[in-house]
């Protein structure tokens, strides 16, 4: 599996020198890692689930958008990239419940703890408050799914 994307086309010979030479810090970041003692580097479980989040993040992105877009406050609207830790936070804890099923209220608690960490003042009543609008609405979609396939069943007489 790769997190590369796509391939990457270059226009000039600069700009190619320029993504060869970022290409190289970015190798030279990850061996300093992969140095690491053993005791500095994460578990392959952590890794693990590190891995299925970004995957789980990538793959609903689109409909995490679409959701934050309903509960986010209009001020976060006009300012998308001055915000841009705290709909990462909103993205990563939208898809940790639904697409891991970790547990809404200790995905809320760890969000909430994140912006009080990196954000400002409001940030963190805020994700509170999207958060829990978020897991409403899934319950509430959740619920008339279950209704809608138990209407479908045909009766056996």
């Amino acid at each position: 599996m790769s997190f590369g994307g796509p391939p990457v086309t270059a226009h000039s010979v600069e700009e190619a020198d320029e993504l060869l030479r970022s290409d190289e810090q970015d190798s030279a970041i990850e061996a300093e890692v992969l140095s690491a003692p053993p005791k500095l580097v994460y578990s392959k479980l952590l890794l693990s689930f590190t891995r299925k989040l970004l995957v789980a993040t990538v793959d609903k992105w689109d409909n995490h958008v679409l959701a934050i877009d309903k509960v986010v406050p209009s001020n976060w609207k006009n300012e998308p990239a001055g915000r841009i830790l705290e709909l990462s936070i909103l993205h990563l804890a939208m898809s940790e419940i639904t697409v891991l099923g970790t547990r809404h209220p200790i995905v809320i608690n760890e969000a909430v703890d994140l912006a009080k960490r990196f954000c400002d003042g409001a940030a963190p009543r805020i994700i509170n408050g999207c958060l829990r609008t978020f897991v409403k609405d899934l319950a509430g979609t959740s619920t008339a799914q279950t209704s809608n396939s138990k209407l479908e069943v045909p009766l056996q007489v």
